[in-house]
Parts: structure tokens; sequence; C-alpha cells
């Protein structure tokens, strides 16, 4: 899994690459990103190799809190888990299925929540960028055959962001970059980000020649956090 800091590289100048630019790179939150409305609160993602020596410093900002959305009754705080394979296959994940998937999480059609469950399903749907191996997971299951299917192995390692020592909260700050700066973790790699959703679907995929970072940044409060970045 991945939150946090996405590479920009030079030779990624070409359409396929601004493509890929335009749907992934320039939001600090993973589930406003479907909502495609980019915030001056949210650090830019981008960064480059350079970036990650000791002593660097960059804007970021992290997302380590659950996802929020803001109803009539006021901000409320969605956790969604994963459900059985067996039950998920039961319900058809498609954006003609959308008002029974409505109606079966009793989510009201004009709501916030309704939106970004829809976009979710639009952005599923949506087909892969050039070079992009892509799938949507809608139970642990099917996440796990993935990413064994995408390296080609049963060892695999999950690893997301994390906060070390004191509670983050969400929002752009200047972090600088630890001793031993960012340290590649695996010549292979299956990113997986968490969507909007009633349960728990991740959006995962693979782009050839991603290279992870396991990288420390320290804030000036000394918050130390364990970031991932590609």
């Amino acid at each position: 899994f991945s939150r946090g800091l996405h590479h920009y590289d030079q030779e990624r100048t070409n359409p396929g690459g601004r493509a890929w630019a335009k749907g992934w790179g320039v939001l600090g939150n993973d589930h406003d990103q479907f909502k495609r409305n980019w915030s001056p609160n949210l650090a830019p993602l981008y960064f480059l190799r350079d970036d990650l020596q000791p002593g660097r410093k960059m804007n970021v900002t992290m997302m380590i809190s659950s996802p929020v959305v803001h109803g009539s009754n006021g901000a409320i705080n969605i956790e969604p888990t994963f459900l059985p394979r067996q039950q998920t296959q039961a319900i058809p994940f498609l954006t003609s299925n959308l008002t029974t998937i409505l109606k079966m999480f009793s989510i009201e059609p004009h709501s916030e929540h309704a939106s970004l469950t829809k976009q979710t399903l639009e952005d599923c749907e949506r087909p892969a960028l050039k070079g992009e191996v892509k799938y949507c997971a809608t139970s642990l299951e099917s996440m796990i055959d993935f990413v064994v299917a995408e390296l080609g192995s049963r060892e695999i390692h999950a690893v997301v962001t994390s906060v070390v020592n004191k509670e983050e909260k969400v929002k752009a700050r200047t972090y600088r970059v630890g001793d031993g700066g960012g340290k590649v973790m695996s010549p292979k790699v299956v990113t997986c980000h968490d969507v909007t959703f009633p349960y728990a679907v991740f959006y995962c995929h693979n782009f050839p020649g991603t290279r992870p970072y396991m990288v420390p940044l320290i804030a000036d409060d000394g918050s130390l956090v364990n970031a991932i970045a590609l």
C-alpha cells in the first residue's frame, strides 16, 4: 500500500505521463483525488530523486487520518472495512448498479458520499493508462490475488506511511529528510490507494519502472514520519 509521495520523473513528460499526472499527481488527499478539486491547503506530491537526500526539505501533506464526509448532521468519520469476497461478488461493482448500491448501504442519492461512490465506480471502469496495469480490489482476498499475480511471488510485504512518535494532523507542512535519506525497498511494487466506497475498496495499479522508497521525514516539532515514496 502507498500513501505519501509520488515521484515525478522528467522522462514522464510524454502524453501518457501527463495523463497519469492529471489523475494522480497533484493531490495530497487520496480520497479527494477522485473529486479532482485540488486545494491550496494540500501540498503537491511531486518530487525528484535528489529531494530524498538527507537534509533536504519538502512541503508535504500527510493523509494518515480516516476519511471524513460532511453531511446534514455534520462531519461523519467513515472507516470502511473489507467485506468477504463471496459477499462483494454478489454486489455488481458497476456504475449501472449505483442506485442499488446506494439503497443497500442507506446512502442519500444526492449526498457527497453518493457522489464520491459514483466517482470511484467511474474511475475503476475507466481504461488503464498506457503501460499501467490496474485493478479495483473489493475484498482483501482479491487484493492479495492481484498483488501476487503482478509480483510473481507469494512472498509479499505490505508497507504504509506511518507516524512514529506522535499523532500527525492533516495539513501541509515542511519536513526534513532524516539520516540515511530515501532507501529503495524493492525492485517490484504494486501501489494500492484506498478510495471512497460504502465498504473497503482499493485502487491497485502498477507502472513499469516504479521504484518504492522508505523515507524518514522530520517536522520542526519533532514529528517523525516513515513515508512511502514512489
